[in-house]
């Protein structure tokens, strides 16, 4: 089985590379053959036989997240190699063997996608979709849907499933910047429109383990902290900032209760 990862890491997450890839060399799917797809302006990202360096410049925040489905499209013939694709944010890294438990080969859609943590046994009120209509990643409030709410830091599936995926995400997104609209969680709004309604086999927060929370999880996958281990550039929303992240919280807030009843 030949299995793709794809990886970011553009200006400063190149830091990353180093601890992602030692780890899931050792602990993701070990008896496969994994090709490694990175996009990056590092130059001490070397390529090999299994990985492939493609240069990305940095588009600086959201574009440098929002972007990653033209990212991805980008290498379709060389993806198409592999039986699957997986992407996993910068700032991972592998804890504990994981093996054919994360192939979604029974699930109606054969994609994959991590529960966000933080939102795992909350209210679907207070998952944080795109509530304006104006963005074609818009999740109007349906009683008689199945709720679940993706983080986009890992997600991928059978090759041809997760292409289909990054075909619809990558020209919602460009319809939405066409209309000079981003939705509110960028790329990660996308995610969830796709998915939405559809089979898909949801991974607990043990593969995404927010370092230093206490979940009632054993972290499989770490997410690093990045202003620990990174500093104030990884800092979009600074601590003294307090105004800002007050408007933000209310912000979600107003949009939830617009949501539900309109």
């Amino acid at each position: 089985m030949k299995i793709g990862i794809l990886y970011i890491c553009t200006g400063k997450y190149s830091i990353f590379w180093r601890k992602f890839y030692d780890s899931a060399e050792h602990f993701f799917l070990p008896d496969t053959e994994k090709h490694y797809f990175v996009f990056t302006d590092s130059i001490e990202i070397l390529e090999t036989k299994n990985i492939h360096v493609r240069y990305e410049s940095p588009k600086g925040f959201p574009l440098d997240s929002l972007m990653r489905f033209e990212m991805f499209l980008s290498v379709k013939d060389q993806l198409s190699e592999m039986d699957y694709v997986f992407f996993f944010n910068s700032n991972m890294q592998f804890m504990k063997s994981i093996g054919y438990e994360i192939i979604p080969s029974n699930v109606k859609s054969n994609l994959v996608a991590l529960l966000q943590p933080g939102l795992y046994l909350s209210d679907r009120k207070q998952y944080p979709y795109e509530r304006n209509k104006k963005s074609s990643a818009y999740i109007p409030f349906n009683n008689a849907s199945i709720y679940h709410y993706y983080m986009g830091s890992l997600n991928g599936g059978k090759t041809d499933a997760f292409m289909e995926l990054c075909e619809e995400c990558g020209k919602n997104i460009r319809e939405d910047l066409k209309n000079g609209y981003i939705a509110i969680f960028h790329d990660e709004s996308h995610l969830n429109f796709y998915l939405h309604g559809k089979d898909v086999l949801g991974l607990d927060p043990s593969f995404g383990y927010p370092e230093d929370s206490v979940l009632p999880f054993e972290p499989k996958i770490l997410i690093l902290d990045k202003i620990k281990h990174g500093g104030k550039y990884f800092d979009k929303v600074p601590q003294k900032s307090y105004s800002l992240r007050l408007y933000l919280r209310l912000k979600r807030i107003y949009s939830a209760l617009i949501w539900k009843f309109q």
